[in-house]
């Protein structure tokens, strides 16, 4: 991507004032916010805290499939799935030696839950924070838990019936004891003050969105607020910078400037249907098929400004953020998460194929995709 903007960029496709006026700060601010709060979340032993948690309560396959499926699935919705991927992969690789079950297998479960997890928050993942930031007139949260939340439950118990039969041997011990000593982690409580305010300014926007309460405050304000305890507290403030994904960072920036040009060359414009009113299934396989070629991220900040820009019903924006979402459900290059899960894994000696991803990717995708596109069809918002 970095390569690809510094390309226009040579050839004069865009000047640099153009590329910097393309790059939309108050979304790179709410990743490096994000960012922060995760690497704080693994420093400050929560993640250990995580693992612990799950190891007592998993009295047998079943219950350690669906808890793993849960918990992540709902912490990428407030923490993204990016987010999520980074600090969720130690997570199940230990789970995963715990109760001896397949490692590959046992990461491919973390890769569905994340994605479909995020779909039904507007923070959930990058490409949702920016049709959130295009359609600034419609109460994001109201809009995305009134839409989208059902059949993201739903998809959630797709993807437990689907890779349930991968569990069925499971190892559970009767111990409980401690994975971890936690008591060594004292930088927690800094980070109880920065879930406390993430969660303040989360409840405060779904409260401003459903009664115009107050004053309306950006996402990005609310999440570096929420990431200032960590670099203001945090006894290791270096540690936790150097962890922050600054790679992600300069995909989005790069990114933005690459959109921009290839949007205003009119090179893919015709790909949108001319007619004012596409249907939901339609941006729904776009979003699914799309992303494929230039992942769900780039897809959305190509094509929303004329998907977003015809008048189109809320249906239609949930569309657009739910087929770009699991999208990265079919396969690995779907969306950017599933490549940090995969080469975190890698870093610890674990691969995961591309075949043994499209084979249980394809058919939960599939499922999906008939939930969401009735749930929003159906029952439009």
């Amino acid at each position: 991507m970095l390569a690809g903007a510094a390309g226009v960029l040579i050839t004069g496709q865009i000047t640099p004032a153009e590329a910097l006026k393309s790059i939309d700060f108050g979304v790179m601010v709410f990743l490096l916010s994000m960012f922060i709060i995760g690497a704080g979340f693994e420093a400050s032993g929560l993640l250990e805290a995580c693992i612990q948690w799950i190891s007592c309560y998993a009295k047998n396959g079943d219950m350690l499939l669906a808890l793993i499926i849960v918990c992540m699935g709902l912490l990428s919705a407030v923490f993204m799935n990016d987010t999520i991927a980074i600090i969720g992969t130690p997570v199940v690789l230990v789970l995963a030696s715990r109760f001896e079950i397949s490692k590959p297998e046992a990461l491919l479960v973390l890769c569905f839950a994340i994605t479909t997890g995020s779909v039904f928050s507007p923070i959930g993942n990058p490409q949702n924070y920016l049709i959130v930031s295009y359609a600034a007139d419609i109460s994001p949260y109201y809009l995305f838990l009134s839409g989208l939340l059902l059949p993201t439950m739903l998809s959630l118990g797709v993807i437990w019936v689907i890779m349930r039969p991968l569990f069925k041997n499971v190892v559970i011990y009767k111990e409980k004891n401690q994975l971890f000593d936690l008591s060594q982690y004292p930088f927690r409580k800094v980070m109880y003050l920065s879930l406390f305010v993430l969660f303040t300014g989360i409840g405060y926007k779904v409260l401003n969105g459903l009664t115009s309460f107050g004053v309306q405050i950006p996402f990005e304000w609310v999440s570096f607020a929420a990431a200032m305890p960590v670099l203001i507290f945090a006894p290791d403030r270096m540690n936790i910078i150097k962890k922050t994904d600054w790679r992600t960072l300069v995909f989005f920036a790069a990114m933005f400037i690459l959109m921009h040009s290839v949007y205003d060359s009119g090179l893919f414009q015709h790909i949108i249907p001319e007619k004012s009113s596409p249907d939901v299934s339609g941006v729904m396989a776009a979003g699914i098929i799309l992303s494929q070629f230039i992942s769900n991220v780039p897809f959305v900040a190509l094509f929303q400004p004329d998907l977003l820009s015809m008048g189109v019903s809320p249906s239609l924006v949930l569309a657009l953020a739910a087929g770009s979402t699991i999208a990265g459900n079919l396969t690995i290059l779907g969306a950017a998460s599933n490549v940090i899960v995969i080469e975190q894994a890698g870093r610890s000696g674990v691969g995961i194929s591309m075949k043994l991803f499209c084979k249980y990717g394809i058919p939960i995708t599939l499922c999906q995709t008939v939930i969401y596109t009735v749930a929003l069809t159906w029952y439009p918002v």
